[in-house]
C-alpha cells in the first residue's frame, strides 16, 4: 500500500492510543477526521505508524524537519506534517482507513484504557 504514495498517505494502527484501533475517518475518498483515543483536535492525529511520505516531497520539501525536542508531546507528527501538506491532500490506504494493516506491539501487555465502552466507530474493524 505505501509503494502506492503519491505525496503523503494514511492508514488505521492497531494497538495504539489505549484503543483497539485508531484511524483516519474518510468521506467519498478524503480525509475528513480521526478515530482516536487521544487528543482528536490535532491537525494531524495521527500516529507515527499511520502515515508514509513519498521521497519526491520530502526532496520538495528540504527545511521540513521532524523534531525529536521543541514538539509538545503527541505532536510531532503534526508538527512534521503541516510542512508538507494539508489534510485535504492526505492518500487514505487500507480500503478507505477501514482496515487495520500495522499495529503497535510490544513485550508488555496492552493498554486499552482508552477504549470505548461501547463501539461508537462508523465501521466494524477487526483487530
Amino acid at each position: 500500500q505505501m509503494r502506492s504514495t503519491r505525496k503523503v498517505s494514511v492508514w488505521p494502527v492497531g494497538l495504539v492510543g489505549g484503543r483497539r484501533y485508531e484511524r483516519p475517518l474518510v468521506e467519498n475518498g478524503k480525509v475528513v477526521g480521526w478515530y482516536t483515543g487521544w487528543r482528536a483536535d490535532r491537525p494531524f492525529a495521527v500516529d507515527m505508524a499511520g502515515f508514509a511520505v513519498s521521497l519526491q516531497v520530502i526532496l520538495a520539501h528540504p527545511k521540513a524537519v521532524f523534531k525529536r525536542r521543541g514538539s509538545q508531546p503527541g505532536m510531532q507528527e503534526s508538527d512534521f506534517l503541516k510542512q508538507i501538506t494539508t489534510v485535504e491532500e492526505l492518500e487514505p490506504k487500507a480500503n478507505n482507513c477501514t482496515k487495520v494493516l500495522v499495529w503497535h506491539t510490544r513485550t508488555e501487555k496492552v493498554n486499552l484504557a482508552n477504549e470505548p465502552k461501547y463501539h461508537v466507530d462508523t465501521v466494524n474493524i477487526e483487530v
